[in-house]
């Protein structure tokens, strides 16, 4: 039995939590089952009539209809309605207008705020304390005889009981409210979580995206361009030197290797999981040599320097790799006739990288346009707190300078 009963309470709850329509009709229903026997009483009075019992029954459907239509939407504007239509009955009886008020203070507890409900059920205990001082000097229209054993205790035991029924409403409503919006603020939780997961998702995946890219346009604008320059070289060269050619020719498929497996490696990333994507071969400090060596096969005059013990992380290493990378294809394809390139990578508690080249930049394209590989070097040095300038020094010598603070640590 101890079981059974709260299992078809808990059914019932769910039910009505499905159903709130039918809640508030069994709500307005149980108002005018408990109000009608007052309803016959005032009908059968003499002193009343069937006038008075007419008007009676019209407020009691008044305000069942009151809390159908606004018990959930428009909690304090039921209670106010109510109120004002009950009054009158605390002349008819003075229990009507606690039992109203208790309907719709509770409402207002649980629908709209326990500040708002606390003030409503004071306006109806003010009210109940009234109607008691009046009742005082004046016979109730209604009163039982035999009920009590002098005015003053009945006048006590009706503001009592009216005011415990407020009470009662109010704090059973307060509970069940706070419990109401405490699962709406849990909800409302998990679907801000949700909405942040959601967020973060998109926000990790244009960072992959952009990463890509990065990487995609690293590999194609490099190689492209040396790929380009060692065909020019080899067909330049191809009847009056042949033995040039074939270097350059041999030159240019191990370009295209190269940049072939770089590729694959990127798109690789895209298959693994973040931890196994941080390392990766081949765009290291160690790769640095091998990365001059191509361009000075294809005739551009760079000299490397590195300086430092403790080479820094894997990801700080591909970061200096691809700006070097971007800043020789830069040179190679809008510095005009260079005499000197020079890369010094300097390691300590911060990288400090310096590329120059004396060569006459080429014309600008038109309207300003800033070309994707420069963009890419900025994105690359933000991702570790760093900085990155591209210019002429004061020599006149194009110079990109890329710094990272901490990144040596």
């Amino acid at each position: 039995m101890t079981t059974t009963m709260p299992r078809s309470l808990g059914v019932a709850a769910r039910y009505g939590q499905r159903h709130p329509r039918l809640v508030d009709i069994l709500v307005a229903v149980s108002w005018v089952l408990m109000t009608t026997p007052t309803l016959l009483l005032t009908a059968s009075t003499p002193a009343f009539g069937w006038v008075a019992g007419v008007a009676f029954g019209s407020v009691v459907i008044l305000v069942a209809l009151c809390l159908v239509l606004f018990r959930r939407r428009r909690p304090l504007f039921a209670f106010w309605v109510t109120f004002v239509i009950t009054l009158p009955l605390a002349l008819v009886s003075p229990d009507l207008l606690n039992l109203a008020a208790a309907y719709c203070v509770f409402a207002v507890a649980v629908y709209d705020s326990v500040r708002r409900a606390w003030l409503a059920a004071s306006a109806s205990a003010a009210v109940t304390v009234l109607v008691s001082v009046t009742y005082l000097f004046v016979d109730p229209p209604l009163s039982i005889p035999g009920m009590g054993t002098s005015r003053i205790g009945d006048v006590i035991a009706y503001a009592v009981t009216g005011l415990l029924v407020l009470l009662v409403a109010l704090l059973w409503g307060q509970n069940s409210g706070n419990r109401r919006r405490y699962i709406a603020g849990l909800l409302e939780h998990a679907r801000q979580l949700e909405r942040e997961r959601d967020q973060e998702a998109q926000l990790a995946a244009l960072a992959e995206r952009s990463r890509i890219a990065r990487d995609v346009h690293d590999i194609v604008s490099h190689s492209l361009s040396v790929i380009v320059r060692l065909a020019d070289g080899a067909s330049a060269v191809y009847d009056t030197e042949p033995q040039r050619a074939k270097e350059a020719i041999g030159q240019l498929g191990g370009v295209a290797r190269s940049s072939l497996t770089e590729m694959r490696r990127v798109i690789g990333v895209l298959e693994s999981t973040p931890s196994s994507a941080a390392p990766q071969s081949g765009t290291g400090f160690d790769d640095l040599p091998r990365l001059i060596e191509v361009y000075r096969g294809i005739g551009l005059p760079v000299e490397l320097e590195l300086s430092g013990d403790t080479p820094p992380q894997s990801g700080v290493q591909v970061t200096v790799f691809r700006v070097v990378q971007e800043a020789l294809t830069n040179a190679l394809r809008h510095a005009s006739a260079p005499t000197s390139v020079s890369v010094l990578v300097e390691t300590g508690d911060d990288v400090d990288v310096t590329v120059r080249n004396d060569g006459a930049p080429l014309q600008q394209p038109a309207g300003g346009h800033v070309g994707r590989g420069l963009v890419g070097m900025h994105e690359r040095a933000a991702l570790y707190g760093g900085s990155l300038a591209a210019g002429p020094d004061g020599e006149g010598r194009w110079t990109v300078r890329l710094i990272l603070p901490g990144a040596g640590r």
